[in-house]
C-alpha cells in the first residue's frame, strides 16, 4: 500500500478514535485533547502535502473542508461538555446531527480516495 493510502487509512482509524474521545470528554466533562485540525497528525500531513502530493487528488479538497468542519463540530461539543452541558453535547453526537452527518461524510469521502489511490476506481 502506498504512503498516501496508508496515511489515509490511518485517518480513518484516528477519527474513529476522535469519536470515542468524544464521548469520553462528554462523559467526564474533562478534556486533555487538542481539537484544532491543523494540530492533529492527518491535519498536519493534509497541510504539509497540499501543494504536491495530494493536490493532484480531486478529494483533496472536500477531505480538507470536512477535516476542519469535523473539528469544529467537536469543539463547540466539547465546550458543552466542559460547560456541565452534557446533555447537548450528547444530543449534538447522536445519529442525525450536524456532527454525524459530516463524521459520515468525512469517512466516506476518505474512503473514496482512498480507493482511488489504490486503484479501485
Amino acid at each position: 500500500m502506498s504512503n498516501t493510502a496508508n496515511t489515509i487509512y490511518e485517518a480513518i482509524v484516528a477519527h474513529t478514535a476522535w469519536k470515542k474521545r468524544l464521548r469520553d470528554i462528554i462523559d467526564s466533562g474533562k478534556n486533555e485533547y487538542d481539537a484544532d485540525p491543523k494540530h492533529c497528525e492527518f491535519g498536519q500531513w493534509l497541510i504539509e502535502h497540499a501543494d504536491g502530493l495530494l493536490s493532484i487528488y480531486e478529494h483533496y479538497p472536500q477531505v480538507v473542508h470536512l477535516h476542519d468542519q469535523f473539528h469544529k463540530e467537536a469543539e463547540k461539543i466539547i465546550q458543552l461538555a466542559l460547560n456541565g452541558k452534557q446533555q447537548q453535547a450528547n444530543a449534538a453526537v447522536e445519529y442525525g446531527s450536524d456532527f454525524d452527518k459530516i463524521s459520515t461524510e468525512l469517512v466516506q469521502a476518505l474512503i473514496a480516495w482512498h480507493d482511488v489511490v489504490i486503484g479501485k476506481m
